[in-house]
């Protein structure tokens, strides 16, 4: 899938996670990513989230080639292979699901893979 393409399928994602439906869990307020290693291609990376209640986490890279995309019902996952867009930004994403595999609430994160 092209990477514009995906961004403006998880951007409409969390627009609509907003717009149209009422959660009964947090926002992904805290959302940290720290470079583990990075050997000037590939990066290694952490990324954790704040407990927000939800039953499992879709954690992606829209920026790696091809496109990463794993989920866990933990509160941090590692990234292996993470690459960066030209301009050296690195684009992840997380996205909350609930029970009935529902989003309950997504965010984007753009780190510069250094």
């Amino acid at each position: 899938m092209d990477s514009k393409l995906l961004i403006f399928v998880i951007a409409g994602l969390i627009m609509l996670s907003y717009s149209t439906y009422d959660a009964f869990a947090q926002p992904l307020q805290e959302v940290n990513a720290d470079v583990i290693e990075f050997d000037g291609t590939f990066g290694i990376i952490e990324i954790s989230w704040n407990n927000n209640g939800a039953s499992y986490y879709e954690v992606g890279c829209v920026s790696c080639m091809p496109n990463l995309s794993d989920t866990t019902p933990e509160n941090s996952m590692i990234l292996n292979d993470v690459t960066a867009f030209a301009n050296g930004d690195a684009l992840l994403y997380v996205i909350a699901y609930d029970e009935n595999s529902e989003i309950i609430t997504a965010t984007q994160v753009i780190m510069k893979l250094v």
